[in-house]
């Protein structure tokens, strides 16, 4: 069972898919272990392949990858897997069970885990994200935003070290967004998990660790979210804009009022505003 938060390491990484130009080529950065990262970029720009590449799923044309300190290759992809929970775009992608709970547990019957433990993994998984009254229901029928919260269930439920959510609130309506937005944060406080969060929604941003930027298969930036959103010209590249918060609070040091140099979200600003009446 993974217990230990993992770290990543890509080293001069580049990959191509057939008959296609580099989607990535050669880049290379670190993830520390038990942080939370968000990979941003243009649709395109290589982000989907990179939790791929991370998964074993794809394997790079050159350069190498480490979990742990430990190459990924062919002898122990199984076993790198085990560390990893992938959550997609698409909840309905990853519907598999006729309820819920088999839905969870299709992860743990291919491990073979005695089917009194797998039990209870799949209700602690359950628990996590909220969905432990559905456990008996067809996934088929439930909200966009519920499915997304089985999958990660799903995920969780191996015990990973490692959790990738792959764009998986860009289908998701406002609330369920921020459903989403509050079970990372739990995991963020409960667990050791390294979090990587796979996005070009500016508004996951602010509970990250740091942000990794690419484009045109390079990596163009990797710092605090506070340090992107002050590169105006990089933003503008990959068609971002900062948040609203930031914005406001831009304006409002522009006056002459003074805030912290930290990131906040619209609530902590407006708490800071508050203050400051």
């Amino acid at each position: 069972m993974n217990l230990v938060p993992s770290k990543i390491k890509f080293k001069n990484v580049s990959f191509k898919y057939e008959n296609q130009i580099s989607v990535l080529k050669d880049i290379s950065f670190k993830i520390k272990a038990g942080t939370t990262n968000a990979l941003v970029g243009k649709n395109g720009s290589g982000k989907s392949t990179i939790a791929k590449l991370m998964d074993g799923l794809l394997a790079p044309d050159s350069g190498t990858i480490e979990i742990d300190g430990e190459k990924i290759n062919t002898k122990n992809i199984a076993q790198m897997r085990t560390k990893i929970g992938l959550v997609f775009q698409n909840p309905n992608d990853q519907i598999i069970g006729a309820t819920v709970a088999e839905d969870v547990a299709f992860g743990l019957e291919n491990r073979n885990i005695d089917y009194k433990i797998m039990h209870e993994m799949v209700e602690k998984a359950l628990i996590k994200v909220g969905m432990n009254e559905f456990e008996n229901q067809d996934p088929n029928l439930l909200s966009g935003g519920q499915k997304q919260k089985v999958a990660i269930a799903a995920a969780l439920a191996i015990n990973p070290s490692i959790l990738i959510l792959d764009e998986a609130t860009s289908m998701l309506d406002p609330v369920s967004k921020q459903e989403i937005k509050n079970i990372i944060k739990k995991l963020q406080t409960t667990t050791d998990l390294t979090i990587i969060i796979i996005t070009h929604d500016i508004e996951m941003l602010d509970q990250v660790d740091n942000v990794i930027a690419i484009q045109e298969q390079q990596i163009i930036f990797s710092g605090e979210p506070q340090q992107l959103f002050l590169c105006t010209n990089l933003m503008k590249r990959m068609d971002m804009e900062p948040p609203f918060s930031e914005q406001v609070k831009k304006e409002l040091t522009s006056q002459g009022i003074k805030l912290p140099n930290q990131y906040l979200n619209d609530e902590e600003l407006a708490q800071w505003i508050t203050k400051l009446i």
